[in-house]
């Protein structure tokens, strides 16, 4: 027997949130615009400081780490991330039943951030740049970039709120466009840790998938 796919209930709200906003506006596929009719990264260039400046590596990074942020936040942490929305998605975490790709990946992302982040001297300025908040656990994530994590879940944990410290970053903090040059690799590490993360909890979405991908069935599959 097949399993099911169980909806996710906030990407069912907010669907359903969409439809009626639509409905309210009066929006037909007759009278939207078609999707090609604006173009942000003209506009950018056209109206902003710095905006020709902008790569479009860099443009193709933010609108990927954007859209895998999306994707995470509704369907792991009901639209409410934080330090303590990851820990409880770190109870759900089994490594040993990872596809070594996934564990590979979440390995990956962690050495990329204990290098960009780490100095022979400690923390460099690019930590103190992610600007922790009290309630975000600095001290769990300098654990993790240190080598001294305990646990997988730990590690996953300090990973999560990296990319979360660069999402909050990314929208509240830009001072000028040009910087998201400098951020590409950044955002493109921290697109493919949020895919690790949602391949390695089980969900709705990738659960199947996810256990397709280790060579076992799913769950509910003779």
């Amino acid at each position: 027997m097949s399993a099911r796919l169980t909806p996710n209930p906030s990407l069912k709200r907010a669907c359903l949130r969409h439809a009626r906003l639509a409905q309210t506006l009066g929006l037909t596929r007759k009278n939207m615009l078609p999707a090609n009719a604006f173009n942000a990264t003209e506009w950018i260039a056209q109206n902003t400081r710095g905006g020709t400046e902008l790569s479009p590596e860099a443009l193709e990074a933010v609108a990927s780490f954007t859209t895998m942020w999306n994707f995470f936040e509704s369907t792991l942490c009901e639209n409410r991330a934080s330090a303590a929305a990851f820990a409880r998605v770190c109870e759900r975490f089994e490594p040993e039943r990872l596809p070594r790709s996934t564990v590979d990946a979440l390995d990956e992302c962690l050495a990329f951030w204990q290098f960009r982040y780490r100095t022979p001297h400690g923390f460099g300025h690019r930590f103190e740049g992610l600007y922790f908040r009290h309630s975000d656990r600095r001290t769990h994530v300098e654990t993790a970039l240190e080598g001294k994590a305990t646990s997988p879940q730990d590690k996953l944990l300090a990973l999560m709120i990296i990319v979360y410290r660069l999402r909050n970053n990314l929208f509240h903090g830009l001072k000028t466009l040009e910087m998201l040059n400098d951020q590409v690799q950044n955002l493109a590490t921290a697109s493919r840790c949020l895919a690790a993360v949602l391949e390695a909890i089980p969900s709705g979405f990738v659960s199947i998938r996810r256990e397709q991908a280790a060579g076992r069935k799913p769950h509910g599959e003779a």
